[in-house]
């Protein structure tokens, strides 16, 4: 395991099509464990490239953990099509290196806001049972539980949006494009 600063600050904004090569880079840099833990089963690298290929859609919001420029963690947030009231599935990876360090509980957050502003009415994470890392994050928000044949479910209600989770929203996606728009002009 290497070694990170702890004063490192990801960049952590929603995720273009134009980062689906960071994506795939991303989780194909996952182990073989991490990999296991992320999908549910093990996955080979030409899955990860299709599955890289269509993680931008209408259905789904994804946010991104940069550090110095480069993706080490996504978190995702998928509609469930003809769901009512709506309901939504929520996945993390964290790069093995990269975990521990706040950085799925951060993004967890995020998508639970964003689901908020959606309207998504129940969020459902399905993990490993072995996966204590991710039952740690989910138990934060004291979700309804499940356990079946080695994998627990998480059912949780976000609260219904405001005015501030709406303005906390669009103000991150704001910094995010000027920072962006900086970069690219340096």
């Amino acid at each position: 395991m290497s070694e990170h600063p702890l004063s490192a600050i990801p960049e952590i904004r929603k995720l273009w099509r134009c980062d689906t090569p960071d994506v795939a880079e991303h989780l194909l840099r996952l182990d073989p464990h991490t990999r296991r833990s992320r999908f549910g089963a093990v996955v080979k690298d030409d899955f990860i490239e299709q599955y890289a290929e269509g993680i931008i859609a209408f259905d789904t919001v994804v946010f991104g953990a940069f550090f110095d420029g480069q993706l080490r963690a996504i978190g995702e947030l998928r509609g469930m099509p003809q769901s009512w009231p709506r309901h939504a599935e929520l996945s993390l990876s964290v790069e093995p290196d990269w975990q521990g360090k706040g950085i799925g509980s951060t993004l967890f957050s995020r998508l639970i806001e964003a689901s908020q502003n959606r309207g998504i009415r129940s969020l459902h994470v399905l993990f490993l049972s072995e996966n204590k890392k991710m039952q740690s994050i989910a138990g934060k928000y004291h979700p309804e539980t499940n356990l079946n044949d080695g994998q627990i479910e998480a059912a949780l209600e976000p609260p219904w949006a405001t005015p501030m989770s709406f303005a906390r929203e669009m103000l991150a996606d704001a910094n995010a494009c000027i920072r962006r728009c900086l970069l690219v002009a340096t």
